[in-house]
């Protein structure tokens, strides 16, 4: 059985927790402040022991360490753990955007085995995607423990480079908040031609969903796809010519950008 400590469970914390804890090979030891009277009444098993403080673990016999935290209140959070005396093993796992691993391995120096993870929201129902990139002290075994782990909760990719994972922050940990945005605006916009919001909503979630699984399926790409729908004087043509009016592509490089630019001032905080 590994045993996992997990600082911090907010949103992603608690959505990887929930998936993890059906997993009867790991144990739990979840440090959370504001948040452990919450997880303690909602996990009953013993697996999982929910406290305030790093002055309440009676046992630091961790093999696997996850930093759920938010980046801007890391360094006051990790003083509590800075003097532990953590396992040779045992491997930190951060879910951190932009924080380094030598940025972290400065906070946390009893722990030499270093992996940036950038998870996504649809974690929430196992169909995320974690991007992941180690420093050269991780052990193979480590890897595949992490890579296991956050298989759990969707598809994982490992990245060369460390810089990489900024770069996938704004592409897929953002994503899913351009997407859910995007299919606002439409629903917003169908809503002024005369249906029903709810019918509105309906078709719109199935054309988003209906289209993703055609892309999967299909040896097209993206481009080609919306060629072959949109028919020289048909409807779609005239909305895309719209969309290229208004520089869709230029925008979303743009909103890429941003979150790329955002993610490496996080970093040198």
């Amino acid at each position: 059985m590994n045993n996992v400590l997990i600082i911090g469970c907010g949103h992603m914390g608690s959505a990887l927790l929930d998936l993890w804890s059906k997993n009867k090979l790991y144990k739990f030891t979840v440090v959370d402040p504001l948040k452990y009277k919450i997880i303690k009444d909602k996990f009953k098993h013993k697996r999982i022991q929910s406290i305030a403080s790093a002055k309440q673990i009676k046992n630091n016999n961790f093999d696997i360490v996850v930093l759920a935290v938010k980046p801007q209140v890391i360094e006051h959070v990790l003083k509590e753990y800075k003097f532990f005396s953590f396992k040779k093993t045992c491997v930190l796992i951060s879910i951190m955007a932009g924080k380094k691993i030598i940025f972290l391995n400065n906070l946390l120096p009893n722990i030499k085995q270093i992996v940036r993870v950038m998870p996504n929201m649809p974690a929430l129902i196992g169909e995320g995607v974690s991007c992941l990139v180690s420093n050269n002290y991780v052990s193979n075994v480590n890897k595949y423990k992490v890579t296991k782990l956050f298989s759990k909760v969707g598809v994982t990719v490992w990245l060369d480079k460390e810089r990489e994972i900024d770069i996938v922050t704004a592409i897929s940990g953002s994503g899913p908040g351009y997407v859910f945005y995007l299919i606002d605006a439409m629903e917003k916009a169908a809503n002024n031609l005369g249906l029903s919001e709810k019918l509105n909503k309906r078709i719109i979630l199935q054309t988003f969903l209906g289209s993703l699984k055609l892309l999967q399926h299909t040896n097209k790409n993206a481009s080609e796809l919306a060629n072959s729908i949109a028919i020289k004087g048909g409807t779609t043509e005239a909305g895309i010519k719209v969309m290229k009016k208004n520089d869709v592509h230029k925008t979303l490089l743009k909103t890429l950008l941003s979150a790329y630019q955002k993610a490496n001032l996080i970093g040198k905080k």
